[in-house]
């Protein structure tokens, strides 16, 4: 069974708000849902190429005096169509992230208890830093809100990522707690 490509739907998602270059979509990936999904232009251009194979997007080219030329896309109507169609379907598979320091932490036994627990600081830091950055992303939508039909579901997704993370930092507070009393 081949995998579904969410780089078309990501793709075809950011299109819906407005025609985009590559670069563009990049850039909006970064700005916006870059905490929960990354794309390289490793992955955009080849996707791009294909979504205007499939008629889903278009191209057009744009010529700037002194600089290089644009493409920019479009989504089209077939597009927007298979976008909708993928959002009402049922999330697939919840794929298992990769985490180095429960890998460490799992063969933690051949460490100290102090170099276990410097590990989780660590950790505990990057999230607290992360936790910052999520806060201050929330401030600056909220004063930008302007009644905007996507601003409550761009706030769903940021909350996510605030629980989450507030979760991760409670789970560093009683891991530390707990190899203290080792």
């Amino acid at each position: 069974m081949s995998r579904e490509n969410k780089t078309m739907y990501t793709i075809l998602g950011l299109l819906m708000y407005s025609p985009l270059t590559g670069y563009e979509i990049k850039r909006s990936i970064e700005n916006s849902i870059k905490h929960f999904w990354q794309e390289s232009y490793g992955q955009i251009y080849p996707t791009l190429k294909k979504l205007v194979d499939l008629e889903f997007a278009v191209v057009h080219v744009e010529k700037v005096d002194g600089k290089p030329e644009r493409k920019l896309y479009t989504i089209t109507e077939q597009g927007r169509v298979e976008f909708i169609n993928w959002l009402e379907k049922p999330i697939g598979k919840i794929p298992i992230h990769k985490n180095e320091l429960l890998l460490k932490i799992f063969y933690g036994q051949h460490l100290t208890v102090k170099q276990n627990i410097e590990q989780i600081v660590q950790y505990q830091e990057k999230m607290e830093d992360f936790l910052h950055t999520l806060n201050t992303t929330e401030k600056y939508l909220v004063t930008r809100r302007k009644a905007d039909p996507h601003f409550d579901y761009w706030m769903l997704t940021l909350s996510h990522g605030q629980h989450i993370v507030k979760a991760t930092i409670q789970w560093c507070e009683e891991s530390i707690e707990k190899l203290l009393k080792k």
